[in-house]
């Protein structure tokens, strides 16, 4: 146990022993004092404390100390000792964690470089390398970008607050306290309810937490790790961006939170001219402070040291020293050096020579005084001291390759423990390789070949006996080998055929199996290397036998005693398999029909269904999902077909009853055990059905779903019960809308049909009828082939020439077209002027005597024109017809009969 919470037992105990005492140890204000102050807690704070719980030693009765004032006190001084520990061990972890916080954040930060150099080494196959400035892709990419969202903004303990910054402060544990606030014009924030107000205009954040932390803690109760104070949305500053950069330069709006080198990403980085290694941020006092993209590129945390505020200047001047690097390096690239930087500077920036680099010569291309001249370098002079080479704007730094490869070397492949290339030492014989590769049990020895190219660049093969060279290392065989030499060792498998032998059917393991060398494989030996017979197995078997090398040699032998070749393993069927032969099991499944029995007519599921033994017709009944509600189950017929050998078949019928748990009644065998392929038929119980219902709709005094209440219910009685029609019914346009067999709309003459019952529009009504009786419509609609444009006008008409217009009584559809669309248009079709009743009926124009009779329109009604077809429009034209002729002949063909019947009379 602790030892400061062994104390604290012990003064509770002690505390517990006085209580009731006249004198005890917390008499006197003196003594309890005394005793914080031996347990190191700060007399003001308990006092205070004391007070929220609502005991003021301030003004207590020393002699008249109560119980409920000794237990809050010791539950105040428990509570505030634990605190004190807790606060304790809380800092000493805030150390430790601080310490691995630093090395954290510095494995961060170097990861984050290493990230950073990794996405510009990723190279865009669109975006030539070699023609950037290396540092210039971390802005044209897009991989440093500009923080805007909330997430982005974290501002560090550097950030330096000013006018518009918003913070949030937080305290949980004891105290729950949280709330935001603007730093206002002045550079102040009001906390707490007293306002009172607190400068932080110019501190850095860190510096703002410190101070809000003794602020809030003389009115909180917390620990360090309970407070925090952290950026919300950052004020926005105006910067000025000038001098050699990519695009838009001048003054831009950004959040404060943003480093100089965020701030660059707006105007894309530098130009081609600009430096990536002096960039300027001229400060408000006179500060100007230096910016190295390069340093930035291999630690991003020093961005923290380049944060912005209000009128700050960025100035890009130009790029002193670009000197190109090209060649076996792992990025190609111009680079910008600063003064004391040289060739082994470039060459840390480039990330180091590749794997192939010939360092012994590193070649300049030098521009100098109207010449060019070259200079080459031994790097490895350079490597390791401290001394380096001087490069001057424009230099061309080359670092060559390695040309030649590796020849001391020879190769072993195939079936070995180490396939591979290995160094060729002095005197290295083909044993000696052996013994470096090791072969397996696999390798074929005797047929080995050592491929070798002689100088003249021709291939020679040496088939080499690799079994007698392990025996002897003096033999012949065991050549000295060459450089690049290659020696191959196969498999044995490759000089021999694959044989199988395959067991199929009713084995539990079906499939091939490699053909036994000793040819001792039998027909039972081959069934037991399948996994041995399935239940169903039969007593058969067919061996099929299919030699490649000798297909006209085929045959087919049946075995019909598997069993007793199981019991007796000397019996003649019982075989030695020859290569390629396939053994097949029968399934005693193969040798029986499939049979059936079927049920349908009012069940659930009808169909066909499997046959089994001692099957019963509840059995059947069960796999039909039993009767439906309509079935008459006392009339159950089963219909079974009698088959005997050589005989015709013959039908016999039984009927049944049953009851609606599926047992049967009306037979001695209550269960009635079916025989395969019988029919068993359910019949439905006469003009069974449930509710019909006719759904009422519109202009009626209660719509809504009626039951059919009797046989033969006409459309007068539904609307009748629906209440009958409102004032604003307009039953000429009523219609009824039929889904049985597919009827459809179906169309009615309601008036009619209110006026006279026996109407034969007064149909029978039927289930799922639905009758619609409309509001009043009070126009007519032409619409078609008319000259409605052109009286009224382009904008005042529906597409497809549709006009509304008046109802006139008894007026037919001529009237309307010449009176409201302006007539027919020219290629009208007289004979395709339709009228459509607002109840769905449809009229067409009649022939009379010399005239065309038009149909009638109703209120409601829709006149339809169509257009002539293209072969009439056609014949019209090729044939103008003289009416006047026409008339002419015709009158003096009707004249004698009109003088005929006058002489008559």
């Amino acid at each position: 146990m602790n030892i400061w919470l062994s104390k604290v037992i012990l003064f509770l105990l002690l505390l517990s022993a006085t209580v009731g005492s006249a004198q005890n140890l917390f008499v006197t204000k003196a003594k309890i004092e005394q005793e914080l102050e031996e347990r190191n807690l700060e007399i003001e704070e308990v006092y205070e404390r004391l007070r929220e719980e609502g005991v003021d030693l301030t003004y207590i009765d020393e002699n008249n100390i109560t119980q409920d004032q000794i237990e809050v006190i010791q539950r105040v001084i428990v509570q505030m000792e634990e605190e004190a520990k807790l606060k304790e061990l809380e800092e000493l972890e805030e150390t430790e964690e601080d310490g691995l916080l630093l090395d954290e954040e510095a494995l961060a930060e170097e990861g984050d470089s290493l990230l950073l150099e990794e996405e510009i080494l990723l190279e865009d196959e669109e975006i030539d390398l070699e023609s950037l400035i290396y540092g210039q892709q971390l802005f044209r990419d897009g991989i440093l970008t500009l923080q805007t969202s909330a997430e982005e903004i974290k501002a560090p303990d550097s950030y330096i607050l000013g006018p518009g910054d918003d913070i949030v402060v937080s305290v949980w544990g004891q105290s729950q306290f949280d709330d935001e606030y603007e730093v206002d014009a002045n550079g102040y924030i009001k906390i707490l309810k007293d306002r009172k107000r607190v400068y932080l205009k110019g501190l850095s954040l860190g510096q703002a937490k410190d101070k809000l932390y003794k602020i809030f803690k003389e009115y909180y109760s917390f620990s360090r790790g309970q407070f925090d104070v952290a950026i919300n949305f950052t004020r926005t500053v105006k910067v000025s961006i000038y001098g050699e950069v990519f695009e838009n330069p001048g003054a831009v709006a950004l959040p404060a939170s943003n480093s100089a080198f965020n701030a660059l990403a707006v105007v894309k980085g530098t130009s081609d001219n600009g430096s990536l290694r002096k960039i300027e941020l001229h400060k408000s006092d006179d500060r100007i402070l230096t910016l190295d993209v390069y340093k930035f590129m291999q630690n991003p945390s020093i961005s923290k040291d380049f944060y912005l505020e209000e009128n700050d200047v960025i100035l890009v001047p130009y790029a002193g020293n670009i000197i190109k690097l090209e060649g076996a390096v792992r990025r190609p690239m111009k680079y910008e050096l600063l003064e004391k930087e040289g060739l082994k500077a470039l060459l840390t920036f480039a990330g180091g020579f590749s794997e192939n680099a010939y360092k012994r010569k590193i070649q300049i291309t030098r521009s100098k005084d109207d010449q060019t001249t070259i200079i080459d370098v031994d790097y490895r002079e350079y490597e390791k001291g401290s001394r380096e080479f001087e490069l001057f704007h424009g230099d061309i730094v080359t670092v060559g390759e390695i040309e030649k490869e590796a020849d001391n070397i020879v190769e072993i492949l195939g079936e070995v423990n180490k396939p591979g290339i290995y160094q060729k030492s002095t005197g290295m014989r083909i044993s000696d390789l052996i013994v470096k590769a090791g072969i397996t049990p696999k390798s074929s020895l005797d047929i080995v070949f050592l491929t070798r190219t002689n100088t003249n660049g021709n291939v020679e093969y040496r088939k080499l006996d690799l079994s007698k060279i392990l025996e002897n290392a003096t033999h012949p065989d065991n050549l000295s080998l060459n450089n690049n030499d290659k020696l191959e060792i196969w498999e044995k498998s490759r000089f021999t055929d694959e044989v199988d032998i395959a067991i199929d059917g009713a084995v539990r393991f079906p499939g091939k199996f490699s053909y036994d060398e000793g040819k001792s494989i039998r027909v039972k030996d081959a069934i037991l290397l399948a996994g041995g017979l399935r239940r169903d197995a039969s007593n058969y078997a067919i061996i099929h036998t299919n030699d490649p090398l000798n297909p006209k040699n085929k045959y087919y032998k049946t075995i019909d005693n598997l069993n007793d070749i199981f019991e007796d393993e000397t019996i003649e069927n019982n075989f030695i398999l020859s290569p390629f032969d396939s053994v097949v099991i029968k399934s005693k499944n193969t040798f029986l029909e499939e049979s059936y029995v079927r049920i349908e007519g009012a069940v659930n599921t009808p169909g066909e269904f499997q046959y089994g033994a001692d099957m019963t017709i509840k059995d059947l009944m069960t796999l039909a999902g039993g009767f439906k509600m309509a079935a008459s189950t006392n009339n159950i017929e089963i219909s079974r077909v009698i088959i005997k050998n050589n005989e015709p078949t013959l039908t016999i019928v039984a009927n049944l009853e049953m009851d609606r748990k599926f047992n049967v009644i009306s037979n001695t065998d209550s269960e009635y055990r079916l025989e395969p392929y019988d029919n068993i038929a359910v019949r439905f119980i006469k003009e069974f059905q449930l509710q019909r219902r006719v759904f009422m709709e519109g202009e009626v005094e209660f719509p809504g779903p009626y039951a059919i209440s009797m046989e033969n219910e006409q459309i007068l009685s539904i609307i009748r019960r629906a209440g009958g029609l409102t004032d604003e019914a307009f039953p000429a346009g009523a219609t009824l809308i039929r889904d049985d067999q597919g009827y459809g709309s179906v169309v009615i003459k309601l008036e009619e049909i209110i006026k006279n019952p026996n109407s034969e529009f007064n149909f029978y009504v039927k289930n799922g009828d639905r009758i619609f009786v409309p509001k009043i419509k009070e126009f007519v609609t032409i619409k078609g082939a008319t000259r409605a444009r052109e009286v009224v006008g382009e904008n005042s008409i529906n597409d497809g020439n549709v006009i509304h217009v008046p109802f006139h009584r008894g007026k037919d559809a001529m009237f309307y077209i010449n009176e409201y669309a302006g007539g027919l248009h020219e290629n009208a079709d007289r004979q395709k002027i339709f009228v459509e009743h607002a109840n769905g009926e449809i009229k067409r124009p009649k022939t009379g005597f010399l005239v065309k009779r038009f149909p009638k329109v109703y209120q409601g009604s829709v006149i339809s024109v169509g257009f002539k077809s293209l072969e009439k429009n056609v014949e019209e034209q090729k044939e103008e017809v003289d009416w006047t002729k026409v008339l002419a002949n015709t009158l003096s063909q009707l004249l004698p009969l009109i003088l005929l019947i006058t002489s008559l009379d």
